[in-house]
C-alpha cells in the first residue's frame, strides 16, 4: 500500500476531469471529496496488511 498524498489526489482530479470533457462521465467528479482521510482508511484497513507495511 501506498499513501494517497496530494500529488496522488491531483493526478486522479485531471484524469477525472479529462473523463468528464470526453463525456466518458457523466457528471464531475470531486476525488479530493471521495478520498478518505488517513483515519477512515485505518479504520477499515485489516490488521494483516497494517502490519505489512
Amino acid at each position: 500500500m501506498r499513501p494517497i498524498t496530494e500529488e496522488v489526489i491531483s493526478a486522479q482530479q485531471k484524469v477525472a476531469d479529462l473523463l468528464y470533457e470526453l463525456k466518458v462521465v457523466p457528471k464531475q467528479v470531486d476525488v479530493k471529496g471521495a478520498t478518505l482521510t488517513a483515519q477512515q482508511y485505518a479504520a477499515i484497513t485489516p490488521d494483516a496488511l497494517r502490519n505489512r507495511a
